[in-house]
């Protein structure tokens, strides 16, 4: 089977191209491989359970709040005067 000059090029050149992707895919594939590894060493954050509070703790806060953010609307009421 005969084959023109200008059809062999173009099968060389979609060859080439192939070989550009699956030198792009295989150092992807590399690069996901490192990140997973790096990934599964690293330790699961336990995430502990907030200790409940007390009614007499919830009011003490609730009466800091009150107190904190009546001092900070006053300290900007003094700044935009």
């Amino acid at each position: 089977m005969f084959i023109s000059n200008q059809e062999k090029q173009y099968l060389f050149d979609q060859i080439k191209g192939l070989s550009k992707d699956m030198s792009l895919a295989a150092s992807e594939i590399t690069y996901l491989k490192a990140k997973i590894k790096i990934l599964d060493a690293k330790p699961v954050p336990v995430v502990k359970p907030k200790k409940p509070k007390t009614a007499a703790q919830k009011l003490k806060q609730r009466e800091y709040m009150r107190r904190y953010n009546a001092k900070k609307k006053a300290k900007l009421a003094l700044e935009q005067a």
